[in-house]
């Protein structure tokens, strides 16, 4: 694909506990959405706040476009058990501003991980984003040590419109419409959207495509492995690359599962 690309959004220190034992990565929603990025050949230009250092360990700090530093890193502890996946957040980097945003215009995927984006500040990148994706998780995520928790808001709702391509699970979608079955949150959720659509993955179901007109399943089940860290983000950015380039809706999705459930099948084999 041509034309630039911004990514926003902090990386983070996971720390992932599963059967096989403790693992210290690095990770974030703008680490793997880069690296599902430069796996396409496409170099993006990242906006993002942390420590030096974890820029310089997760490979990141050649495509840093702006200049702010923290001394704080985001630290999240990841535990697998089964099917079910619980989240604690340990340390919190700062929020972007406004000295953070790219000039001029620009394909942009916003994904945040724990509201380092302000809503103030999306609405800003939408006037300078020729089309913008992302992830609804930074936004319904409160921003909190401790438990991770979802809540929904008027402000958090108000952006899905904004987004041309916007990814979410399905847990965020039930938060995020604060509904209590999944198809009284699709039927909210169609009515939040303008011209974009929405992409709902749950688990290793199809996912779900929601857009005005209504809703429908896509692709087949979805590759089964222990640990999925970061295949939402990768997800995304493969999504991204794939509506740009002019695929239709459908086939983009299909093509973003693809290539996530390779990716996900190698990273498990390392």
């Amino acid at each position: 694909m041509r034309g630039r690309v911004c990514v926003y959004g902090n990386p983070t220190v996971d720390v992932i506990v599963t059967s096989r034992g403790v693992a210290v990565r690095t990770g974030g929603g703008v680490y793997y959405t880069a690296l599902s990025l430069l796996d396409e050949g496409v170099k993006p230009e990242v906006y993002s706040v942390g420590p030096h250092w974890l820029f310089l360990v997760n490979g990141l700090m050649e495509f840093k476009a702006n200049p702010s530093y923290s001394a704080t890193p985001m630290v999240f502890r990841i535990t697998y058990l089964d099917t079910e996946r619980v989240m604690e957040v340990a340390e919190m980097s700062p929020q972007l501003s406004s000295v953070d945003e790219h000039s001029g215009l620009c394909y942009t995927v916003v994904n945040p991980v724990l509201g380092e984006v302000t809503p103030s500040l999306l609405k800003s990148l939408r006037i300078k984003s020729i089309v913008l994706a992302g992830d609804v998780q930074g936004f319904v995520r409160e921003r909190r040590l401790g438990p991770l928790a979802l809540r929904g808001s008027p402000d958090v709702r108000e952006l899905v419109g904004v987004f041309d391509v916007l990814h979410m699970d399905a847990t965020e979608l039930l938060a995020l419409t604060g509904s209590s079955s999944k198809d009284e949150a699709l039927g909210r959720l169609r009515k939040l959207l303008r011209d974009g659509y929405v992409v709902v993955t749950e688990g290793f179901k199809p996912p779900v495509v929601v857009h005005r007109g209504g809703f429908e399943v896509v692709g087949r089940e979805r590759v089964r492995v222990g640990d999925k860290t970061g295949s939402g983000d990768y997800f995304l950015a493969r999504l991204f690359v794939g509506v740009v380039e002019g695929l239709p809706v459908r086939e983009a999705v299909e093509y973003a599962l693809e290539e996530t459930d390779k990716w996900l099948l190698e990273r498990e084999k390392r």
